[in-house]
């Protein structure tokens, strides 16, 4: 992922066959996943290590082998667990391309409440449940044909996760979401207000204030909410947010350093520092240095 730590504008897959695929490594001193929400649906499946992930207000301990489902418009992230590293797979799929037209009783059924938010999924997937361990399975075989020189590709990539679908509805997984999870939407949806404003203007000082004013909240239950999202305080959350940009500045630049911490939004160099040694275990120019030492091997 790049500096875009918030809604995502990336093109998954192509416009005939919207489904991307991605695999990480992360390290716990890197992060895990950093909080962002897409219109798409995301199957992530933890192969090595294990981390916290988040959805929503839900947190769910992911070991190795396990999955998880996040419905399309949700905020979603990882955290290290225990100091462990952990590496995944990502599936994102676009819900309007899995819908077979208007007069398709079994797309009105299924898939267009899936997008609409008001019917829903497990999150949370283990191989200890007999349609767990199918699901996941499943899931392993569909990522397999990424690179797959089947002129069907696409089509089995379609009936895979169809079949994922089915195999929940038959053990009865499939269920329409509660009255009350629509509240947590709204609030969910006035909190991105307030994070899209803050990745738009992170150069300036940004106060409680405005960010509440924009999310529509008081200051105090914007903070409160806040946390709970994001895990981070508004004020820690932008500087990460300034930090990660200074970083990519100092790889893709050849400004100096103090010009880069006063276009992040750091007006006091000294604490630029500090934060940066803090999120990526060395110096702004250790950083570039190491960078540039990688891409000339």
């Amino acid at each position: 992922m790049d500096i875009k730590l918030l809604k995502e504008d990336r093109q998954h897959g192509t416009p005939d066959f919207p489904v991307g695929f991605y695999r990480q490594e992360r390290t716990a001193q890197q992060g895990i996943l950093d909080s962002h929400w897409h219109e798409e649906i995301e199957f992530l499946r933890v192969t090595a290590g294990r981390a916290l992930f988040q959805i929503g207000l839900a947190t769910y301990e992911v070991a190795a082998g396990e999955a998880l489902f996040v419905p399309g418009g949700m905020l979603h992230g990882g955290y290290p667990l225990g100091g462990e590293d952990c590496a995944y797979e990502a599936l994102v799929c676009d819900l309007e391309w899995l819908d077979s037209g208007p007069a398709d009783p079994i797309s009105a059924r299924y898939i267009r409440p899936l997008a609409r938010g008001q019917s829903g999924l497990p999150p949370h997937w283990t191989p200890r449940t007999d349609w767990g361990k199918s699901v996941i399975a499943a899931l392993e075989s569909i990522h397999r044909l990424e690179g797959a020189r089947d002129p069907a590709r696409e089509l089995r990539v379609r009936i895979g996760l169809l079949g994922v679908f089915a195999d929940l509805i038959s053990a009865g997984q499939w269920q329409a979401r509660p009255p009350g999870e629509e509240g947590e939407r709204h609030s969910a949806q006035r909190l991105k207000q307030a994070l899209t404003h803050m990745e738009t203007h992170f150069a300036r000082k940004l106060s409680l204030r405005e960010l509440a004013d924009v999310a529509g909240m008081s200051e105090g239950h914007f903070s409160r909410l806040f946390k709970a999202y994001m895990r981070r305080t508004p004020v820690e959350y932008v500087n990460h947010y300034r930090i990660r940009y200074a970083a990519g500045r100092l790889t893709g630049t050849d400004m100096a350093v103090s010009e880069i911490a006063l276009e992040a939004g750091f007006d006091n160099f000294s604490y630029f520092i500090k934060l940066f040694r803090s999120v990526y275990g060395c110096t702004p120019r250790a950083y570039r240095k190491r960078s540039q030492d990688a891409a000339a091997e």
